[in-house]
């Protein structure tokens, strides 16, 4: 690996989500007129290979481009066309189980919908924890 991939690979590991979530949504004009709903149907889920340390946050347009991503990709897609849409608030969850004292799955939200790795529900984030595995989420808002 170079040291340019290196570099980027540290600057986009996973918690940096967590810490600083907005610099890691999508900008710009084309997320207002993205068809995020037809494109969720085509996202094909792919969990990263995961040893605790090296799962990698992709580029909200490199997800949208590849179609796949895991939980944080489709997150960070799902939160850069909410905010675009002005759906607040928008926020960015990492959901955790009372047995693991790490994050094991991201979710982004507005004020209507819970949007879960392709899954879009009509629902609050409080809904989702009580219906998942999951007993609680670090809420990371955007807008």
């Amino acid at each position: 690996m170079t040291v340019r991939r290196l570099w980027a690979a540290v600057r986009r590991w996973t918690p940096w989500v967590i810490v600083a979530p907005r610099r890691y949504v999508g900008r710009g004009d084309e997320w207002g007129s993205f068809d995020f709903e037809s494109w969720s149907e085509r996202y094909e889920w792919r969990e990263d290979e995961w040893n605790g340390w090296v799962d990698v946050a992709r580029r909200p347009d490199d997800t949208v481009a590849d179609e796949t991503g895991d939980c944080e990709d489709y997150a960070l897609v799902a939160a850069s066309w909410a905010l675009a849409r002005g759906r607040t608030p928008v926020g960015v969850g990492f959901c955790f189980t009372p047995w693991l004292p790490v994050p094991r799955h991201a979710i982004a939200y507005d004020r209507d919908r819970v949007y879960s790795s392709g899954e879009v529900r009509e629902e609050s984030v409080d809904a989702f924890l009580d219906r998942t595995e999951y007993a609680w989420a670090l809420r990371r808002r955007l807008a």
